[in-house]
């Protein structure tokens, strides 16, 4: 059926996204690792210094891929002269099934003590917001895309959770992250 909303993968489209931002990482100013699970780490913006590019094709995965976002020049604010339009033909998907910075992750215990907010396609899998009641979408794939609000990369309980939230293994799952301080990260 032409437009049904449960054969788009926004994960499959931002899995194509990481990998064109992986393939551009040096010119990006991004950094990837693999986590100690397997899973691929994106820094934009931690220790790499990232930049707005970054921050552009970040936005972009987190629409998962159902969206354009552009950095204009814009006269509203005359100390800020530029602004972000985001154009999506999908905005219910793209925007609260991914985009939507709605799942909040946590790990409490001793020195890794963590909390980010997360965004990003991996949450259409996880499903695990209240919203995703009401939205009548669910993605299925076999890869998690998630963008963390962090300075740091999240400890292995936390990549563990996603990765059984999301129905996956930590080798199928990419994590990005940026502190929001940072020119990706703000973006």
């Amino acid at each position: 059926m032409i437009g049904d909303k449960t054969r788009i993968s926004v994960n499959a489209r931002a899995g194509r996204l990481v990998k064109a931002l992986c393939d551009d990482a040096p010119e990006l100013r991004v950094g990837m690792s693999g986590g100690r699970l397997g899973e691929l780490l994106v820094d934009a913006g931690a220790k790499c210094p990232g930049g707005v590019a970054a921050g552009l094709r970040i936005a972009a995965i987190c629409l998962g891929g159902l969206g354009e976002v552009r950095l204009i020049s814009d006269a509203a604010l005359p100390r800020w002269p530029w602004t972000i339009t985001v154009r999506t033909s999908n905005p219910v998907i793209a925007c609260l099934a991914s985009q939507y910075a709605g799942w909040s992750l946590s790990h409490s215990e001793g020195p890794d003590k963590f909390f980010a907010l997360a965004s990003g396609p991996a949450r259409a899998l996880a499903r695990k917001e209240k919203l995703f009641d009401d939205l009548g979408y669910a993605d299925h794939s076999a890869h998690a895309v998630l963008v963390l609000e962090s300075s740091r990369p999240p400890p292995e309980p936390v990549v563990e959770k996603v990765a059984r939230d999301c129905g996956i293994t930590a080798e199928c799952l990419s994590i990005i992250y940026a502190p929001t301080q940072s020119l990706a990260g703000s973006v």
